[in-house]
């Protein structure tokens, strides 16, 4: 695999490292996020109200976009509470009046809305009444807005939809089955709780300090994304083409219905996670997406015992990508220039994750002798800022 298109992946891993401080419980999501940003491909999340759904979306924007464009042409993110007395002209923006009045047509004015953006994240999303809907319909399938039924491209890597209630309505098929992933937001876990209360607290009290904004640079870029996008044209599916054939075959025999669409889109899900483990080969131990896949939070459990065969050969999802040790030791001087500016939780919080996914992959990397002094030296860059974080307590 080219270095290029590791060292996007290790972008994605510090992604990753920071949302999964910041949530509790929320690793699957963030995991599915990511291979959903990859395979630019729409994910769904299911669950009652209060659990970080939008929060975490929007975070997920942030450090995955710039906060704005230069040309303001195009947005990086966009989110809307949809009800069904939502109005298209609040999504895709009034009619261009005076456009109009000269005669040039049928025109909607779209800057800064739905149209123009890389990431969305519509909340609500099944309460939408028809005509909404049905733009919808083409703006996730095809990645076009008709504005005035002329067809414009639009920039959306890709949107996540929101609902309290899985929907059940015929007339709601169509849309639910352009979300080829779906997850559930619970509440945390019981024994999790405490967790949840002290990273919930530090992250208001960073909102306290930055006055209700997120303060969060973006660590990767859509430019990023949309390469390892191209990337999925490599990804080799030789080895997994006719397991892939009979998984599907099995998950429909249960009763869980996967339309045509529906099934080459989780391919290509499959390929984003093969990507994002660092390989262009893909492995049965990519099947693990194929668990959210459901149509009903019942079939969960059919799903898990289908896959099991296939994902126990290997009790992780990720494998290990020997970087070269330059770009570990490029990586260790980046984070001792991060170590003498960490002003807040969040700051120390990533620093340390990074930090210890890098003494990870240099403790098991092949070349040990010669990555031992890097690792050495990450070591006691990690000590230091430990011990100047106690003297401050």
């Amino acid at each position: 695999m080219q270095q290029e298109l590791l060292n996007a992946v290790s972008d994605l891993d510090d992604v990753a490292s920071l949302l999964q401080n910041t949530f509790v419980g929320k690793d699957e999501i963030i995991e599915m996020l990511i291979i959903g940003a990859i395979a630019q491909e729409h994910l769904l999340l299911a669950g009652p109200p209060g659990t970080g759904k939008s929060e975490l979306v929007k975070r997920f924007a942030h450090l995955c976009t710039p906060r704005k464009y230069e040309d303001q042409q195009t947005i990086p993110y966009f989110e809307y509470l949809l009800t069904r007395f939502t109005e298209p002209n609040e999504l895709f923006g009034p009619v261009d009046i005076k456009t109009f009045q000269a005669g040039g047509g049928y025109r909607r004015i779209i800057k800064g809305l739905l149209p123009t953006t890389e990431i969305a994240f519509l909340d609500e999303i099944f309460k939408a009444n028809s005509a909404i809907l049905n733009a919808l319909l083409t703006i996730l399938n095809e990645r076009i807005f008709y504005n005035g039924g002329q067809p414009e491209n639009i920039p959306l890597l890709f949107l996540v939809g929101a609902t309290n209630e899985v929907p059940d309505d015929p007339d709601l098929a169509a849309l639910y089955d352009r979300f080829p992933i779906r997850l559930w937001s619970d509440n945390v876990a019981d024994n999790r709780f405490a967790e949840l209360i002290q990273c919930g607290w530090q992250q208001e009290r960073q909102k306290i300090r930055d006055g209700q904004q997120i303060s969060l640079s973006n660590i990767t870029n859509s430019k990023t994304l949309r390469l390892l996008h191209q990337a999925l044209n490599q990804v080799n599916f030789d080895a997994i083409n006719h397991r892939y054939q009979e998984v599907i075959r099995r998950i429909r025999s249960e009763g869980i219905e996967i339309s045509d669409r529906r099934a080459i889109k989780l391919l290509k899900l499959v390929a984003a996670a093969t990507l994002r483990r660092g390989s262009l080969n893909a492995k049965e131990q990519d099947f693990h997406i194929l668990r959210h896949c459901w149509n009903t939070r019942e079939q969960v459990p059919h799903l898990e015992a289908i896959l099991a065969p296939y994902l126990e050969k290997s009790s992780s999802t990720r494998s290990l990508r020997n970087r070269h040790l330059e770009a570990l030791a490029a990586e260790i001087k980046v984070l001792e220039k991060r170590s003498l500016n960490l002003s807040s939780d969040i700051d120390l919080a990533d620093f340390l994750h990074q930090a210890e996914r890098l003494r990870r992959e240099l403790t098991e990397h092949p070349e040990m002798i010669l990555a031992t002094p890097h690792l050495q030296h990450l070591e006691g860059l990690i000590d230091a800022v430990l011990n100047n974080l106690e003297k401050n307590v």
